[in-house]
């Protein structure tokens, strides 16, 4: 064995723990890392017991394999005699270090000394497996971030004793170390560099890795004493092919595609990416029917530096291309798959934008264009308006007239998103002519529906509604049914602000219907806070919320930035006008953070006014009043009819407790205040009642609608899986707490045989424990296994909310529960019974909600619960009827008998059955009662 290491080990310790496990269930066992990442290190901690040979390969050719092992067991060499003859079969782990430039040298001698000596064990270390049967493979990649932060501080202070991680360089810190990727070798030079260089300049120098992280240390290997030297390492034995793709690889930025690595490397990329990944060169993550490859910044670095690089060109049009055909599905289904990809692929976006800005005007305006949805729907109204006046700047005669058209479209509506309602305008307005010119009449009525927007902002509301009526004759002649609902839904906005809440409340539910049937979860969202706004004002704030609950819950779900801001702000309000000040005060301060976040001064300025009321300090309230007031001036947008009553109560009840100069002063300084300093005075001020924050959750964990998994507040990505079982294994952890092992094994494993059950396993429970993070504990008790801490799991939480009697409660769990468990994620058949005992209770919640509605008298509720369980499960008679009952009881029977002349088409065209004795008697009682 090699003497004892002169540092610390820091980090991996249930690393060491399960490959100690692992080697005493396999015979084989090797550490697969990228150099630098510690494999040899890790090995050490692990083999410490008396009965370990140490071999170390670094400096070895194939030919010296088999001396050096004999070395390592301390005997001379015997002709006629081999290591088997010697081990024999006394117990032994012999460690093969450093195996990648001998891996076929290596793996024949392990496979044939584990063939004669059944005592050996053999673990391995190598950039690449040693592809031998019955080798286990243990992936060996970055620290952890705190591991990260932990190392890079503790070889700190080997050159600089007093360095410690503190306030002032502890996001330097922790930022350098995720540039790094968490690579412990990286870690070390970058921290030698502590005596000369602080944190933030050695981060400030990374583009320059190379000549940044270099060692003095006189006994380092060669190989290690400077991160280009460990990249040799492996460059060095790569075969031709694969150094070219390699290179290629370089142009990419934060990961990339198969298909993205074949438009840049050729069709043939596939076989040489594999051995890429297994040489651990580029890795490899993949979820589901995803996958997904990146190189480590630095490795991107050396690539960059070591051949012929990838067109640009190349890399450019293929995410021209891409960015077009996702922009082409960001309504209806799968808005949210795409969101999720563009948001995946941003920095190969951004410089496909930087090289076509250069090279390539055209593909730059086309790039620009085709990411403006994306940009509205998340919020980067900032990033994408930049891109899109650059875009613009290029257009010349040789731009066609469709594409400059859209893009001054895009660029007012992201405009008008910031309240740069004259800029946003005249963009539209000439949009409007080009893509009239053009016979656009989609492009057209959508740039008209921008303009429509500006006009209502800035209360001109009769406009307003004009050209939002065009907009909906263009949509409707052209039979484009979803621009129909996007008119309508516009009209509803309009006429809440200005104070028709009736009306505004029957255009919303339209549009909401329509949206629910294009499965457009982007123009639900809107439909439900309008909806939402026009029932609270209309004087039922209870009613209003389970409406902007959804909006909130299909917000996060689609990362929508302005669509949390508005159902969270107007939630607040709800709260308010249900007299809980607390939960208000903490909503709307949620939302004014939010408006301000993504530039939305129209509406930052609204909610400084409803905060106003809320501050128990006078005077910051009377500045906060002038503060928006002043922010509306700003913009040329007054206050809405909706809001006057509520604000002018505001301002009398304010002004009332501040002597006169005070009140000016106050007026004075709020009329010359940043709108950035008043919503940080918002923020902050003292409020009437404490606001409670809750500190998130260790681990949440979401499995009804969309599946979605928390840390510490970080949603946990497949990067941090790394394949999909670890996932799959937490939720059944949590629906079966307790289970043992055989018992997950039937579930997650059910055709595996004992060992390739026990491997399977324990290498997913090592991959659970490692994406938590310690966020909460995966623990072995009373023979099986639990997750234990601070965990949220909305399976539980509805269960709970289930088990209540009242109409609070129940309206609780079915606001929880958005859809069937785990839908959408790869779960084997184990899921089907959790998945059917929920939808039956989440029906059985709805059909008492409804009956309690009707029982209350509160028909129109009622009935949207029915139709929402009609949806859910469109031959569930019970709800039928429940929603005939409720249109007799709003004097539409007509429409009950036409729902129930639904449910008789359905019930014999999906399933060849009549309705039940029950549904024909209420069905006859309704047509006798209509008669009469």
């Amino acid at each position: 064995m090699t003497a004892p290491p002169l540092t610390r080990f820091i980090g991996r310790r249930r690393d060491v723990s399960e490959i100690r496990r692992l080697l005493g269930e396999s015979r084989l066992l090797s550490l697969v890392g990228p150099g630098g990442s510690g494999k040899t290190r890790l090995a050490r901690e692990v083999c410490t017991g008396p009965d370990t040979a140490w071999v170390a390969l670094a400096e070895a050719g194939a030919d010296q394999v088999v001396p050096a092992v004999l070395d390592a067991l301390g005997v001379a060499e015997v002709p006629g005699r081999g290591p088997a003859d010697l081990i024999g079969h006394r117990p032994l782990l012999l460690v093969l270090d450093n195996c990648e430039h001998l891996v076929a040298a290596a793996a024949g001698l392990a496979g044939e000394l584990l063939r004669a000596c059944p005592g050996l064990r053999v673990l391995t270390t190598s950039r690449e497996p040693l592809a031998v049967a019955g080798e286990h493979v243990w992936w060996v990649e970055g620290l952890p971030d705190a591991d990260s932060v932990r190392l890079f501080a503790d070889r700190a202070r080997r050159v600089a004793p007093g360095f410690t991680v503190g306030e002032g360089n502890a996001d330097a810190v922790a930022r350098l170390c995720r540039r790094l990727d968490g690579m412990p070798l990286a870690l070390e030079l970058a921290a030698a560099r502590v005596r000369m260089l602080p944190p933030q300049r050695i981060l400030d120098r990374l583009d320059d890795a190379f000549g940044l992280l270099v060692t003095a240390d006189r006994d380092v290997p060669a190989r290690h004493a400077t991160l280009r030297a460990a990249l040799d390492w492996s460059y060095d034995l790569l075969p031709g092919p694969e150094r070219d793709l390699f290179a290629r690889l370089a142009v990419f930025r934060g990961g990339f595609t198969l298909d993205a690595a074949e438009a840049v490397g050729g069709p043939d990329a596939l076989p040489l990416l594999a051995r890429l990944v297994d040489k651990s060169l580029v890795q490899a993550q993949a979820d589901g029917d995803q996958e997904r490859y990146r190189l480590l910044d630095v490795v991107r670095q050396y690539a960059s530096a070591r051949g012929p690089a990838a067109d640009p060109g190349a890399h450019a049009h293929y995410y021209v291309a891409f960015a077009e055909h996702a922009d082409a599905r960001l309504t209806g289904p799968g808005q949210e798959v795409w969101l999720d990809r563009l948001h995946l692929e941003r920095d190969n976006l951004r410089a496909a934008f930087g090289w076509a800005r250069e090279h390539d005007p055209a593909a730059a305006v086309r790039l620009a264009v085709a990411l403006g949805h994306y940009h509205r729907l998340r919020g980067r109204y900032a990033e994408g308006g930049d891109r899109l006046r650059a875009a613009l700047e290029l257009a010349d005669a040789s731009t066609p007239p469709a594409v400059l058209a859209k893009a001054l479209a895009g660029l007012g509506a992201l405009e008008f998103l910031q309240c740069a309602y004259e800029s946003a305008a005249a963009r539209l307005h000439r949009a409007v002519a080009l893509f009239e010119r053009a016979g656009d009449t989609h492009g057209a009525a959508l740039a008209l529906h921008r303009l429509g927007g500006i006009a209502r902002e800035q209360g001109r509301y009769a406009e307003a509604r004009a050209r939002h009526e065009r907009s909906l004759a263009a949509w409707r002649g052209l039979g484009d049914p979803a621009g129909t609902a996007r008119a309508v839904k516009a009209l509803s906005f309009t006429a809440w602000l200005e104070g028709d809440y009736a009306h505004a409340a029957t255009l919303a539910t339209d549009a909401l219907r329509q949206f629910r049937e294009l499965d457009d979860p982007d123009g639900m969202i809107g439909a439900l806070v309008d909806l939402g706004a026009a029932t609270l004002r209309g004087g039922d704030p209870a009613g209003a919320r389970p409406l902007l609950r959804e909006a909130l819950e299909l917000s996060r779900r689609l990362g929508s930035a302005e669509g949390i801001a508005w159902s969270t702000e107007q939630l607040g309000l709800a709260a308010l006008l249900l007299g809980e000040r607390e939960d208000a005060l903490g909503l709307l301060r949620e939302g004014l953070r939010l408006h301000h976040e993504v530039g939305d001064r129209w509406r930052t300025a609204g909610v400084l006014d409803v905060l106003a009321g809320l501050l128990a300090d006078a005077r910051t309230a009377a500045v906060l009043l002038s503060a928006a007031a002043a922010a509306r001036a700003a913009i040329g947008t007054p206050l809405p009819p909706c809001d006057r009553l509520d604000r002018e109560y505001c301002v009398r009840t304010v002004t009332a407790r501040l002597a006169g100069g005070e009140r000016e002063r106050a007026a004075a300084e709020g009329a010359a205040m940043p709108l950035d300093r008043a919503v940080e005075l918002a923020l902050a001020g003292p409020a009437a009642v404490p606001v409670v924050r809750t500190p998130p959750a260790g681990l949440v964990v979401e499995a009804l609608g969309r599946a979605r998994v928390l840390a510490g507040g970080r949603v946990l990505g497949p990067e941090d899986w790394t394949y999909a079982k670890p996932r799959e294994l937490l939720y059944h952890l949590l629906t079966h707490p307790g289970a043992g092992k055989d018992e997950i094994g039937a579930a997650l494993w059910p055709d595996a045989g004992p060992a390739e059950l026990r491997n399977s396993f324990h290498t997913c429970l090592k991959h659970l424990r490692r994406a938590l993070g310690g966020a909460v504990t995966v623990r072995f008790t009373a023979g099986g296994y639990r997750v234990e801490g601070d965990v949220r799991y909305d399976v539980d939480a509805f269960l709970a909310a289930a088990d209540g009697e009242d109409l609070a409660a129940l309206t609780e769990a079915a606001r929880r529960y958005t859809g069937d468990f785990l839908a959408g994620v790869p779960a084997g058949d184990w899921a089907a019974v959790p998945r059917d005992r929920l939808r039956r209770r989440y029906e059985q919640v709805m059909l008492t909600r409804g009956v309690l509605l009707g029982r209350e008298r509160r028909f129109a509720e009622a009935a949207e619960v029915f139709t929402r369980l009609i949806e859910h499960d469109p031959l569930l008679e019970a709800a039928h009827r429940g929603l005939m009952r409720c249109h007799a009881a709003l004097g539409n029977p007509a429409r009950a008998l036409r729902q129930y002349d639904d449910l008789v088409g359905l019930l014999r065209s999906e399933v060849g059955a009549s309705a039940s004795p029950e549904t024909r008697a209420l069905h006859d009682r309704l047509r006798h009662a209509m008669a009469a």
